[in-house]
């Protein structure tokens, strides 16, 4: 979905990548129909071809942590994670056996690590494979940019890890740069309260914005229809988007 406007969102992320802006965490909360994920993917299309980038819907992460740690390693390439491979291994040849043939079994090492043991056990291990996969992402020489969508449908220990370890862990790796989206955010705490903006999107009223809009998808409605239509949906993105294409469908 392609939506007007969003400027100052995009503006204040483009300086945070080139540094022109002192925060590194950026938070959109914003209902449903709202155009977070457009944002999302417009943040990704600006980057400049030098940095690097990870994009992670969170309600595909049902397995929780592990998922992230393998999204990531998979998205920015394996050979780029030697302590967090050596974690994993060392823990595997302690005597827990996994499928290493195939790419889907060496994902799965990650959440048999943390399988089938105590909680003071899983925490233990789960700090260290923190602790490696971040020091793997500090020795990377380019920015890194974190995209996860959906914050609010993280399973829970999920979404508290990235609101709590994994931030903290954020603030000291200088080159990452992490924008969290959702119905719901993180709360800010002490550890990395000092290095966040919050975006609340609010709905898109500016008709000048929508009847460019308009022009640039060749949509037949002049500035009058156009307004009419932001009054009537209430300046709801995703409503109004589908309501102009429907009727310039209708008028062909």
């Amino acid at each position: 979905m392609i939506i007007a406007n969003r400027t100052e969102e995009l503006r204040l992320f483009n300086q945070m990548v080139q540094r022109r802006f002192d925060k590194r965490v950026l938070l959109i909360e914003a209902k449903s129909g709202l155009g977070k994920t457009w944002l999302l993917a417009r943040f990704k299309h600006t980057l400049p071809t030098n940095i690097l980038s990870v994009q992670v819907d969170l309600k595909s992460a049902q397995r929780g942590i592990p998922y992230i740690f393998s999204c990531v390693r998979k998205r920015l390439g394996e050979e780029r994670f030697p302590y967090l491979n050596a974690a994993v291994g060392q823990y595997l040849k302690s005597g827990i056996e996994v499928s290493n043939t195939t790419m889907i079994g060496k994902d799965n090492q990650l959440s048999v690590v943390l399988s089938n043991v105590d909680e003071s056990t899983r925490n233990f291990r789960l700090t260290e494979l923190r602790e490696a996969f971040f020091q793997d992402l500090r020795k990377i020489p380019q920015t890194l940019v974190f995209l996860f969508d959906s914050y609010d449908k993280a399973p829970t220990e999920l979404a508290d890890w990235l609101g709590g370890e994994f931030l903290t862990e954020v603030v000291d790796t200088d080159k990452l740069i992490v924008v969290i989206a959702g119905q719901q955010i993180p709360q800010p705490t002490i550890e990395w309260m000092d290095l966040y903006h919050c975006f609340c999107l609010e709905a898109i009223l500016d008709k000048e914005a929508w009847y460019k809009y308009s022009l640039e998808n060749k949509l037949p409605f002049n500035q009058d229809e156009v307004g009419m239509a932001i009054r009537v949906l209430k300046g709801q993105p995703a409503e109004i988007v589908k309501t102009l294409e429907l009727l310039a469908r209708e008028q062909q």
